[in-house]
């Protein structure tokens, strides 16, 4: 599982990004914090903070996506082909629009990712 969110995990500030304890995103296999300028959410990869501490512990990638001329491609829209499973989780009601879950079962999904280089692929077919 990999998580994706406008600004900031686990910040106080939600008009920063998205307030969340370590418990919370626990079992995801990476955590991805992606600029959002129109909302004006920002990454900021909080190497000291202690819910960074906790990802490296658990052996969960923490990365950034930020819009800029390093960014080759980047379309998350291109998870919308897969099927949108939000409501087995979460109301519809409530979240429609927030938040949503899409099922790559049966489709061939990898994520690479070059520490020393720092480059990230997620490749799916």
């Amino acid at each position: 599982m990999m998580l994706m969110v406008p600004g900031r995990i686990g910040t106080s500030s939600p008009e920063l990004g998205v307030p969340t304890t370590f418990a919370d995103i626990s079992e995801f296999e990476a955590v991805c914090e992606v600029e959002e300028k129109d909302a004006g959410y920002n990454p900021e990869l909080s190497y000291g903070s202690h819910i960074f501490q906790d990802l490296v512990e658990a052996d969960i990638l923490y990365t950034a996506v930020f819009v800029n001329e390093k960014t080759k491609v980047f379309r998350p829209e291109k998870l919308a082909e897969y099927k949108n499973i939000t409501e087995e989780f979460i109301g519809r009601d409530t979240n429609e629009g927030i938040v949503s879950i899409y099922d790559l079962k049966g489709s061939e999904c990898t994520l690479y990712y070059d520490l020393e280089d720092n480059r990230l692929v997620l490749y799916l077919i």
